[in-house]
């Protein structure tokens, strides 16, 4: 299990991009967090970048399923991530099974 960090600029719609990952059952449910305050240095100076952070628990074997989804609908340049989960209950590995597709690389997840 991991959670999926997706950042996305203000105009891109995270709630519409969550609803999507879903309705087809590649997350099993989402946060989002705006405003989110993102600095880097760039050309000598602090560079600051606000976006909508979506964070979604899922298995990892959809994590390229998710990636090339979003690329397929807002482009090459999402940033996104993965964290692993490294332990759960009982009632957090029901909410994961219950709400993801489920296929023959998912059948045996057992955590």
């Amino acid at each position: 299990m991991i959670n999926v960090v997706i950042y996305l600029k203000r105009d891109q719609e995270p709630v519409r991009l969550v609803e999507k990952l879903l309705s087809m059952k590649f997350i099993a449910n989402a946060t989002i967090d705006e405003n989110n305050e993102s600095y880097t240095f760039d050309d000598n100076k602090m560079v600051k970048e606000i976006y909508s952070v979506i964070t979604a628990k899922t298995l990892s074997t959809l994590f390229s399923k998710i990636e090339a989804y979003i690329e397929s609908e807002l482009g090459p340049n999402i940033l996104i991530n993965s964290v692993p989960i490294i332990a759960s209950n009982k009632q957090f590995n029901k909410l994961i099974q219950s709400k993801i597709i489920q296929n023959k690389a998912n059948e045996n997840f057992t955590h």
